[in-house]
């Protein structure tokens, strides 16, 4: 176990589009494991009112989410600087969340964020869970769901860590090919503990 919490935590990544949300959903809903969902936090913290809105806004000139995607997956010096504001905070109420589970006596916990390979950030955890899903499909569903041209949904991949990259990182690996009752079938509360293993085995 990391010295730097309480309980284990266990990092849960993959590609924009590769669906970790719903991975981190059913982790939470069929195993009642508590996540830590890094995206929504960076959420709160960007809207109007929030911790980093006016850092964010006096450096962008916007608050509004569409507009920064197009700025900070066009230009990676825009990118790193909206992490360097943003991911300090992240990690200060991860940790309070983090504590916060681990004193209602959880064993552990799944932090999901999408860029734990790219900052690194997954070696100071206790593991790390990769999901993966067919690079068109992972297209089609960024395109639709973000109402996206073609050239930026695949721009917006590009940007990330590559599969291999992310391979390489993980303890676990959970492919997403198919429908959402086979990815059901797939996660288990054992693949936690499967992660924490091969990680200590390293």
């Amino acid at each position: 176990m990391s010295s730097r919490f309480r309980i284990p935590v266990i990092g849960l990544t993959g590609g924009i589009a590769s669906g970790k949300s719903t991975v981190s959903r059913i982790f939470r809903e069929k195993a009642g494991i508590p996540v830590i969902d890094a995206d929504q936090i960076a959420r709160d913290l960007s809207k109007p009112g929030g911790r980093a809105a006016s850092q964010i806004e006096a450096r962008f000139g916007t608050l509004d989410r569409a507009e920064l995607r197009r700025k900070i997956f066009s230009n990676a010096v825009a990118r790193h600087e909206l992490e360097a504001i943003l991911h300090p905070l992240i990690a200060e109420e991860s940790r309070r969340r983090i504590d916060q589970f681990a004193e209602a006596g959880a064993r552990y916990a799944i932090y999901e964020a999408a860029l734990l390979v790219e900052t690194g950030r997954y070696g100071e955890l206790d593991g790390l869970i990769v999901v993966e899903a067919p690079l068109e499909d992972r297209i089609t569903r960024l395109m639709a769901r973000d109402n996206v041209a073609r050239e930026l949904a695949l721009s917006m991949i590009q940007a990330q860590a590559t599969d291999s990259q992310r391979e390489k990182a993980a303890t676990l690996l959970i492919q997403n090919d198919g429908d959402l009752a086979t990815l059901e079938a797939r996660i288990t509360p054992s693949l936690l503990d499967a992660s924490l293993s091969r990680q200590e085995g390293n």
